[in-house]
């Protein structure tokens, strides 16, 4: 899953305490209902989808006549499959209708809408599998997909997501998202020296590597190709010259490391990348720790938009507010979000620093 936690898109605080709720019986899909522009859709403009949801989320706030207290959505959806956290899993709704509705189900919203962007894209079809999912396994979802207009009088979600509903809301092509655990196609992405790989990457970096499979004999999977944006082809070429070298299980599932990059390429495309400090140790961090290096990793944070927690500038002191923020940070990354405790290691104080 793609996953952008509320400080990676910028969220604004709640107006009010967001009531818990423990499980639901489901997920209810949600479009936009306006006009979204088609144009969004085009790998070049992911860039504007975190933008999008701090609008909704403002628009929300501004909404007194419904008085809610956040962005309506447990979760986003845009057109490249990425998963925005909206209220996120155990928060009760604002988006079904009523409050017997919005106790039933969560509330996941894709950005398509009445006009212009009509029909969800396959990566977008995606990453509603990716929330509905997520939210089962970390918010107690049940079983049931719903569209919004089941049980309330409304056109949500749409006629092209709700027949998608209707048809049990299946994955384009029975395709999976990240890893599955029956060994499916990964759909995850990675950076590299600040370039982006796997899944929806998009950019010449992704037509080089392609090219440089095909000349090694790992191209079979490609229909046509390869091309400036990574599709499953891409992952199941780069499989195959993963297990060439030997790898293994999770290190072979077809999304590029850099080792593996290097060798294939005999050079890492992108920038020169910035020099990263040393990581000092895990000792310099957590409790009753008071160092410098606990500012500039406070000072990181902030500047790479994870500071929500601090209610004064970063210091030499570790508090609450300094593991809040990592663990924000750490949630953000695919490397990272398998377990977000809060205390930098050195992955993390590499991932912060590059």
């Amino acid at each position: 899953m793609q996953f952008v936690s509320r400080s990676g898109w910028g969220a604004r605080p709640s107006r009010y305490a967001l009531a818990y709720i423990g499980s639901t019986r489901g997920v209810k899909v949600h479009y936009e209902g306006s006009p979204v522009p088609a144009s969004l859709a085009r790998p070049e403009n992911h860039s504007q989808c975190a933008g999008r949801v701090r609008d909704i989320q403002a628009s929300h706030l501004a909404n007194r006549e419904e008085d809610y207290s956040d962005i309506a959505y447990n979760a986003m959806v845009c057109p490249h499959g990425y998963v925005y956290e909206g209220r996120g899993a155990h928060k009760k709704t604002g988006a079904n209708g009523n409050q017997s509705l919005n106790i039933a189900h969560y509330a996941v919203c894709a950005m398509v809408g009445d006009s212009g962007l009509t029909n969800p894209t396959d990566a977008q079809l995606n990453g509603l599998r990716d929330a509905i999912e997520w939210l089962r396994s970390s918010g107690g979802a049940g079983s049931e997909i719903k569209g919004h207009r089941d049980g309330y009088a409304t056109s949500c979600p749409g006629g092209p997501l709700y027949a998608w509903v209707q048809r049990g809301a299946p994955r384009p092509g029975g395709g999976g998202g990240g890893t599955p655990p029956d060994g499916g196609t990964a759909r995850y992405t990675v950076t590299i020296n600040g370039l982006t790989y796997g899944y929806g990457a998009n950019g010449d970096q992704v037509t080089k590597v392609g090219q440089a499979l095909v000349s090694k004999g790992f191209g079979r999977h490609y229909s046509e190709g390869p091309g400036p944006t990574w599709t499953d082809a891409d992952t199941q070429n780069y499989a195959d010259y993963q297990h060439s070298l030997g790898l293994t299980g999770s290190d072979a599932d077809g999304v590029p490391g850099e080792t593996s990059l290097k060798q294939l390429l005999g050079y890492l495309p992108g920038g020169t990348a910035k020099p990263v400090p040393p990581f000092p140790g895990s000792d310099k961090f957590g409790p009753g720790a008071n160092n410098s290096f606990v500012t500039a990793l406070g000072n990181q944070l902030v500047k790479r938009g994870f500071g929500k927690h601090y209610t004064e500038g970063p210091g030499p002191q570790w508090g609450e507010a300094d593991r809040l923020n990592v663990k924000d940070f750490q949630l953000s990354r695919s490397e990272l979000r398998g377990d977000p405790d809060g205390i930098p290691g050195p992955l993390t104080w590499k991932l912060l620093f590059s």
